[in-house]
């Protein structure tokens, strides 16, 4: 045979047999000894595409529609697909041993799950509550190329609380596999991930295989029968789930997998990668090494009906919400492959013709969309019995011509008749869940965002106990990040005691006219408990929705009312006007404007008011909440208010004169204060009046765990329940790792609840900086919107700079003796000094040691409206500090290289401690000599990094501060 066009083929029938339908054949250029157990993935040309009926014995000429050109060295590589009715006659071909395998062949009526939002397939059973150390899951899946990468649950299982034991997105909506196993009984569980390529997880097969074995920590995860990621330290267990779903989550919002899948399996056992790849195209047998160990066994090849049957020995059944079983089309087979050495005879034709194609018409049938039937019990109508595969009766089927025109009609009668009966009943027939918001935070920005090891939001959610008791079911509404939610109880009394919330309006309410937010939280008559004396309402509402009249409502502060008997008693302006001193900073999206009442990244404020001076308990009430006058002009997104309005019912208070000491903000180490701290003087902290009485008093005493504590004497008047933020003058400042603050004699008297008048913060120690510094500012487009100052710690100005040029960098040298101070750059347009959503420019700000230009601090340029820094220099010593003349504490030598020695002589014998610090504040090191009065200590300082230290002596009330310098 010569180089050239091959025309068409003969092919040597031994055995007639049935039609052919849809016959394929491809060639194409093969490597020569290549030939294994798969299908060989080649650059296809179809050579003929027809029906085809076998009808004698003999050479059988197929001449092809399109000619096939061949280079005249390379092998040719030949297929050939095609289906028949189940049952039909096979036709048999020649076929000559080759003396090696040349040919593969698959037969089989094969069949996968098909999968889109929102269907999926539920576990009729639970098998896999046997699970608890050990687990493999394995599977094929094909990505639909349309949908994916794509935000789906590929399979999951639950526990009773609803929490996660065993899970795979395969992938998430970024691309990553997530092989979620084991729970620790609290909501948390163990997971690995690994991001795939795009051609693993969509337009192709891939088997994935999933273990995990908690003795051992060890989780893995097999892509086409080879180790692709593993994990370690995944100790958690996989027992105890009761609800398991294939192609869909269980968790409220999770998207179905867009996909097929097939050959779905589940072992209580750890399988190796052996094993794994001997059955990656093959049923599963009798004969494989974890036999006894499968739990779950989906072949997908029943086809008939809503249920797929279970092949394992559980006999879980799998019924089908809307997935599909089909068949594959023969060209996509390639599992239950064979090979052989027999290979047909052929002979090839290159002959020269002239040909034209004609159309065929082929008659074929579609099934009609079956209708899923359930029927219920007369005795208890929301009991399912039975679930019916049906289809529609008394219809017309339609034969169409080659045009797609109707050329006939038959009627298909009824062959049942099913009656459909009404039953008046009076239970719920779908689970009732009363929502009740606790609190709301929006999540932040995610691009360019770093949260470390996370962030924590706080919420006092005392109001809610009457809810928070026995078994609840608690939410949250996120969809990307992971959320570790905690309750603190608090042991104690509180002011009152709640017996009640009451929902009064709740969700989406649109603000396109205030009008028609009037209609959506429309006047409520209600009767308040006549067993209450208290009552407050809650409102926490945020706007959302901009680009039409006044940016509302995400970007327009527009008052709300409360109304009683149509008399308003409350007003509030729902906005926020702080998002630019947001902590959680910085973040990518506009973070830093202001909103209504929410920033990205913040918690959204609840306006809470006492209704109490308005109702009686035991009376009927007409409540109303209505806005500001409004009108969109239909520009933009629609505005609306997510609104959540709540009534809380108390006793009376259990205290005539207490008050409370609520929060510290200062010196702090919660997340949410993170712009005020470190500090070094003056202290800010929440006082609220927790008793019946007006509160006009406080004496407050407060300072570090085992200082001396300075006082100050609040005064001011505070209603029952109102609160006050208080900052406290300097206070003595040494080492320590607690603050705490004691509030007492309310009004002067006796406060009758001391439970709640202590408070203790974790504490950082600001920054140290040498005596003389360079506050190097290079100011961007727009050098009018910033100032900076330094204060001391009297609050006294000490140096600024207010004027600056565009694009200069100034540089001031200022000189501060040893103390407390702090500084602030302030951007009066609250967009930092390099922020990508303006046109200002970039900016920059560092703080510089005068001596060496050393940079000791570098600051984030988008930073919103304000920088804040507290810092010391030199051996700060707090003016209240008090000491001992005769006590001395050196260090030397100074610079030290490798040896340090400590001096410590000190009036009398004392415990003594001593700490070191680097100039960021960190304690790195602690030496605990004991009871002294004369002694020098030695310390290695050899493996210390060159810089600046601080050594702090302790010896009862004597604290001594003393800087070193390793070179």
């Amino acid at each position: 045979m010569n180089a050239g066009d091959i025309t068409g083929m003969q092919v040597y029938i031994n055995e007639a047999g049935s039609l052919a339908q849809d016959l394929i054949i491809r060639m194409a250029v093969a490597p020569a000894d290549t030939f294994n157990s798969h299908f060989y993935t080649a650059d296809w040309t179809t050579v003929y595409h027809n029906d085809v009926l076998p009808f004698f014995t003999g050479w059988a000429n197929v001449a092809f529609t399109a000619a096939y050109s061949w280079d005249g060295t390379s092998d040719i590589l030949v297929e050939v697909t095609y289906a028949n009715e189940a049952g039909a006659d096979d036709t048999w071909l020649r076929a000559s041993d080759a003396g090696a395998n040349r040919s593969i062949y698959a037969s089989s009526s094969d069949r996968y799950l098909d999968l889109w939002n929102p269907v999926y397939a539920a576990v009729d059973g639970t098998p896999y509550n046997s699970l608890d150390q050990q687990i493999t899951v394995s599977f094929w899946t094909y990505g639909d190329p349309v949908y994916q990468p794509q935000s789906g649950t590929t399979f999951e299982i639950r526990d009773d609380n609803a929490y996660r034991v065993v899970n795979v997105h395969g992938p998430w909506g970024d691309g990553v596999f997530y092989w979620d196993a084991g729970n620790d009984g609290g909501g948390s569980y163990d997971r690995i991930n690994k991001a795939a390529a795009v051609a693993d997880y969509e337009g192709n097969w891939t088997h994935w295989a999933f273990t995990k074995d908690a003795s051992t920590g060890d989780m893995k995860i097999y892509k086409n029968g080879v180790l692709w990621h593993s994990g370690t330290d995944k100790t958690r267990s996989m027992a105890g789930g009761t609800e398991m779903r294939i192609g869909k989550g269980l968790w409220a919002g999770s998207q179905s997998y867009y996909g097929w899948m097939d050959e779905f399996a589940m072992w209580d056992a750890v399988l190796d990668e052996a094993t794994i790849q001997e059955y990656l195209y093959k049923d599963l047998d009798e004969a494989h090494p974890n036999a006894d160990d499968l739990i779950l066994y989906y072949s997908f090849n029943d086809g008939d009906g809503i249920y797929e049957s279970d092949a394992s020995s559980s006999n879980a059944d799998l019924a089908l919400i809307g997935a599909v079983s089909r068949p594959y089309d023969p060209a996509t087979l390639f599992r239950y492959t064979t090979m052989s050495n027999l290979r047909p005879d052929v002979i090839w034709e290159q002959g020269v013709f002239t040909s034209h194609l004609d159309s065929v018409l082929v008659i074929d049938t579609v099934l009609m969309d079956p209708v899923t039937l359930v029927t219920f019990d007369p005795a208890d109508p929301t009991s399912g019995l039975d679930t019916i595969l049906v289809w529609p009766g008394d219809v017309y089927t339609y034969l169409y011509d080659e045009y797609g025109v109707v050329a006939d009609s038959v009627l298909v009668p009824a062959t049942d008749n099913i009656a459909v009966e009404y039953y008046e009943y009076y239970s719920a027939p779908f689970e009732v869940v009363n929502r009740y918001e606790l609190g709301r935070y929006i999540t932040p920005y995610g691009i360019g965002l770093d949260l470390g090891d996370g962030f924590t939001w706080t919420f006092d959610v005392s109001d809610y106990r009457p809810l928070l008791h026995d078994s609840v079911r608690l939410a949250a509404g996120n969809w990307q990040e992971l959320l570790d939610m905690q309750l603190w109880f608090i042991e104690g009394t509180p002011p009152r005691d709640p017996i009640s919330v009451t929902n009064l309006w709740t969700g989406y309410k649109g603000y396109n006219t205030d009008e028609a937010f009037d209609d959506n939280t429309p006047a409520i008559t209600m009767n308040l408990p006549a067993d209450a004396s208290e009552f407050r309402i809650k409102s926490r509402v945020s706007g959302h929705g901009f680009g039409g009249t006044a940016n509302c409502a995400e970007f327009c502060a527009k008052e709300h009312y409360f109304k009683v008997n149509d008399d308003v008693v409350w007003t509030r302006e729902v906005w926020r006007d702080n998002c630019d001193l947001n902590p959680v900073y910085p973040q990518g999206g506009t973070w830093v404007y202001d909103r209504a009442n929410w920033c990205p990244g913040a918690e959204v404020w609840t306006y809470d008011f006492e209704l109490t001076p308005f109702v009686t308990p035991g009376s009927t009430y007409t409540f109303d909440y209505a806005a500001e006058d409004y009108n969109w002009n239909g520009s933009g997104s629609f505005p609306y208010y997510q609104t959540e309005v709540q009534l809380v019912a108390y006793g009376p208070y259990n205290f005539d004169l207490d008050a409370a000491v609520t929060d510290i903000l200062a010196p702090s180490g919660d997340d949410m204060w993170g712009r005020m701290n470190p500090i070094c003087n003056n202290p800010i902290i929440r006082i609220q009046n927790t008793g019946a009485s007006t509160l006009t008093s406080l004496k407050v005493e407060f300072g570090l765990k085992d200082a001396p504590y300075s006082t100050y004497n609040w005064s001011g008047e505070l209603q029952p329940m109102e609160w006050e933020e208080v900052t406290l003058p300097d206070y003595v400042y040494q080492p320590a790792d607690q603050f705490v603050v004691t509030i007492s004699e309310p009004n002067g008297g006796a406060d009758e609840y001391e439970l709640n008048n202590t408070m203790t913060s974790e504490v950082a120690f600001p920054v140290s900086y040498p005596a003389d510094l360079i506050i190097e500012f290079k100011a961007n487009n727009k050098p009018n919107e910033n100032d900076w100052f330094v204060y001391d710690a009297n609050g006294n100005e000490l140096y600024s700079r207010t004027t600056f040029t565009a694009g200069t960098i100034h540089k001031d040298t200022i000189h501060l003796e040893d103390g407390c101070y702090e500084f602030y750059l302030w951007d009066w347009d609250e967009d930092g000094i390099s922020w990508w959503a303006n046109s200002d420019g970039t900016g920059y700000l560092r703080i510089k040691d005068a001596n060496t230009g050393t940079i000791l601090k570098s600051f984030e340029p988008d930073f919103g409206g304000l920088i804040y820094q507290q810092f010391t220099v030199g051996t700060y010593v707090d003016i209240d500090e008090p000491l001992d003349a005769e006590d001395a504490f050196e260090v030397y030598p100074n610079p030290a290289a490798d040896h340090l020695y400590l001096k410590i002589r000190l009036s009398g014998r004392r415990e003594a401690e001593v700490f070191i610090y680097d100039y960021a504040g960190n304690l790195i090191h602690t030496e605990k000599p004991g009871r002294i009065q004369d002694e020098t200590l030695h310390m290695d300082v050899s493996q210390y990094a060159s810089g600046m230290y601080v050594a702090v002596l302790k010896a009862g009330n004597t604290w001594k501060k003393v800087p070193f310098m390793v070179e």
